[in-house]
């Protein structure tokens, strides 16, 4: 009925060609507004991760600069969950920070910030992600003083690569200053996210916050160089130091002799008790392993760091789904119990969240405008082709066709129609998407929109899905004009001029 050169002549063929060319074009409306959408929501969730996770776990009991309380993590509870879940360490210090290189600087030059402790630089993708300058830094043995700010921070102190900058920390009441290092400068577009957080190496943050007991010793030799005296140097503020030098007696005594005549190995556990009666821990023993070489007559040690690498301020967990996190966060609140804090992304940021929502709300609104747009078209296009096949109609009716095959066959021609419609419009959109991710020629002012280009994805079950579900919709709009060929009578039909 479509391919006769009788029929492509007729006044029907610019009508069917227009509506064909509005089903394409809201079709790839449609699946470029959810790819924008989609886009937009995940690169600016995947910013915000870098600031968070899907879900973080934390003491109850928190401060009141946003500073993170210490966590055992030999606890049973967070124990368990590790040993299931891949959960990253994490800890928060409030800081002042001030450029060093300035001389005589102004108050101007003063910014505060929120310092976030990572185990490692190296693996942490957000890093690797949004650095713009420097590079990471490698964690070893020695505490870092190396840190990442942002472009934003280093703007406002005037800071470049590789200057040196004073912290100012608040510890056990007390204030301490700290020198540290411009390494990287990293930039995600989120202005007021950018400019609050600094990153740098979590064990400075246990050792600002005293969490965990590290020993401090020296040693020497007696007159004949018989023997070797090993001193602890520790003191507590708020109890005593007792000591196990490896024979399973605890001891009030620091001083250990031993002979020099063979290698010797040590096992010391320092421990920090409230009283020397009842010996409640203060804080999580030490361990240190001392070893005596006779050769070359000196200390070695191993297990260095203090039991501050047991203690942190929270925990980060990254899922591969990001509709199971409510789900999980539930388990994790039964297992843990009231003195943890559990939270989900979008709850950390819900301004944000609940206006990427309102974005999704628009797209519904599109997606609706463009299915019923397609249906117009096409109704109006089968119309036109029933007013122009009227005879043909009626010489079928004669012919004694029933009106449901008669229905059928001006459904299938809507049915071709809208295929074809539907299959340029998704060309269409895939070219559109493809270019601006390889081009990226539409662009977007940051400081509005968080990003500097508008962020396309094509995310392939929601657009199947919505192809689908339109196409469905648009054909079922089509019983309604082809039910009008039924009611045509047959010797008018034949009669019309047509």
């Amino acid at each position: 009925m479509l391919k006769k050169e009788q029929h492509s002549k007729s006044f029907s063929r610019p009508i069917v060609f227009i509506s064909i060319l509005g089903v394409a074009l809201g079709v790839s409306v449609i699946i470029l507004t959810i790819s924008i959408a989609t886009g937009f929501q995940n690169q600016i969730k995947n910013k915000l991760l870098s600031f968070g996770s899907h879900i973080q776990i934390e003491s109850m009991f928190q401060n009141n600069n946003n500073e993170t309380s210490p966590i055992n993590l030999l606890n049973d509870s967070i124990a368990s969950i590790n040993s299931n879940y891949k959960l990253e360490k994490y800890a928060y210090k409030s800081a002042i920070i001030q450029n060093k290189t300035i001389p005589k600087s102004s108050i101007n030059d003063v910014k505060g910030l929120l310092f976030k402790g990572i185990e490692s630089f190296q693996q942490n993708k957000f890093l690797s992600d949004y650095l713009i300058s420097g590079t990471l830094p490698i964690i070893r043995n020695q505490i870092n003083d190396t840190i990442i700010l942002s472009k934003e921070t280093c703007n406002k102190l005037q800071l470049k690569l590789f200057d040196k900058i004073s912290g100012f920390f608040i510890s056990n009441g007390k204030p301490r200053q700290r020198n540290m290092i411009v390494g990287g400068i990293y930039e995600t577009g989120l202005d007021k996210l950018d400019g609050k957080f600094g990153f740098i190496d979590i064990r400075l943050i246990r050792k600002l916050n005293n969490w965990g007991f590290k020993t401090a010793l020296k040693y020497t030799f007696n007159t004949d160089s018989t023997k070797v005296i090993i001193t602890t140097l520790n003191q507590s503020k708020n109890g005593f130091i007792l000591h196990n030098w490896g024979d399973h007696k605890i001891v009030n005594q620091n001083t250990y002799k031993f002979k020099t005549d063979s290698d010797t190995t040590i096992q010391l556990i320092v421990y920090e008790v409230n009283n020397l009666k009842h010996q409640n821990l203060i804080n999580i023993p030490d361990t240190l392993l001392i070893h005596y070489s006779k050769k070359q007559k000196q200390l070695s040690y191993e297990n260095i760091e203090g039991s501050g690498k047991f203690f942190c301020g929270g925990f980060e967990l990254n899922l591969l789904d990001f509709g199971d996190r409510e789900i999980i966060k539930s388990n994790f609140k039964k297992k843990l119990g009231p003195e943890f804090k559990v939270t989900t992304i979008d709850e950390q940021h819900e301004e944000i969240f609940s206006w990427l929502q309102l974005i999704y709300q628009n797209v519904y609104i599109v997606l609706i405008l463009m299915i019923v747009v397609a249906i117009v078209n096409m109704s109006s296009a089968l119309l036109v082709l029933i007013v122009e096949k009227t005879k043909m109609i009626g010489i079928l009716k004669a012919l004694g066709i029933q009106n449901i095959s008669l229905r059928n066959i001006f459904i299938y021609h809507g049915g071709l129609l809208l295929s074809i419609g539907f299959i340029i419009g998704n060309l269409i959109s895939i070219i559109l998407i493809w270019i601006q991710n390889e081009y990226g020629i539409l662009n977007l002012p940051q400081e509005n929109y968080y990003l500097d280009k508008v962020p396309v994805a094509y995310p392939l079950d929601s657009v199947l899905i919505i192809n689908l579900l339109s196409f469905i919709f648009c054909l079922v709009a089509m019983v309604l004009p082809s039910i009008i060929s039924s009611k045509i009578s047959p010797i008018k039909a034949i009669n019309s001029e047509i």
